[in-house]
């Protein structure tokens, strides 16, 4: 793995080490090493299959790596731990490639799903919250009475980011937030997912493939490669390693290398 230090401090949100997974003989995590900065945008990257969105589900807790640990603020992730698994996660927030919303509640319930859960508010402090999460991502109390079979792709995204966000968690992750999106809606989420993690001082984690959109908004990227971390660092850094399958991965962009010489 190359890894380029100059973007790194000692303040590491999420800590990787030693993870391997394995369905049968089917090997797709070997031994990752990764450490997620606090307050940067961190881009995973890979060909599909490479493992990128199962390393989210074991950061999640959804699903416990075979072999090694997860470090998040310190604090060991243990998927089998139900207390420990509910207070860690406390911190992570995510939004799934889908969006997830709930189809039978409106936009405004959607938002404020878990508020009502979690949260003590009258109804006044409920609508408050809920309109300025809706502004935060660009959408209006207009929308609130709407289904989600009456929003657009782009505006489904928006709101399960509004929810999503609702809770304050330190770190906020995509999977795969722009797959199946038109041009213009991709650098939409991809801006949005940028002027969010400024907005609230997020530690954000990008899963994706999607090269021509990484360079606007990426501070670190990390790409996966054969179940390991082949690259860490920052973006202008993959023109510059000497790794045939990051130099092939990244290839399409050489015209965004030139062009910022």
């Amino acid at each position: 793995m190359t890894q380029a230090t100059s973007s790194y401090t000692d303040d590491i949100a999420i800590r990787v080490r030693g993870l391997k997974k394995s369905f049968g003989s089917f090997h797709i995590h070997n031994g990752i090493d990764l450490d997620i900065p606090v307050g940067k945008v961190t881009y995973i990257m890979g060909g599909s299959g490479c493992g990128k969105s199962l390393l989210l589900k074991q950061i999640m807790g959804f699903i416990s790596p075979d072999v090694g640990t997860i470090d998040i603020f310190g604090e060991r992730m243990d998927a089998t731990n139900f207390q420990k698994l509910k207070h860690i996660r406390r911190h992570l927030g995510i939004l799934f490639q889908n969006g997830a919303l709930f189809d039978s509640l409106s936009v405004y319930d959607n938002v404020a799903f878990s508020l009502k859960e979690r949260l003590d508010l009258s109804k006044s402090e409920t609508d408050a919250r809920v309109e300025s999460l809706l502004k935060s991502v660009g959408l209006a109390m207009v929308h609130a009475t709407k289904a989600p079979s009456e929003l657009s792709g782009g505006q489904r995204k928006r709101v399960a980011l509004a929810r999503a966000v609702a809770m304050k968690p330190k770190i906020m992750m995509y999977d795969e937030p722009t797959t199946g999106l038109d041009p213009v809606t991709t650098m939409m989420v991809t801006n949005l997912i940028r002027d969010i993690s400024e907005e609230h001082k997020l530690t954000t984690i990008v899963i994706s493939h999607d090269t021509h959109v990484v360079f606007s908004v990426a501070e670190n990227i990390a790409f996966l490669k054969d179940g390991k971390v082949r690259y860490v660092g920052p973006p202008r850094g993959v023109f510059e390693v000497e790794d045939a399958d990051v130099e092939e991965f990244f290839v399409l962009e050489t015209r965004y290398k030139e062009e910022k010489k």
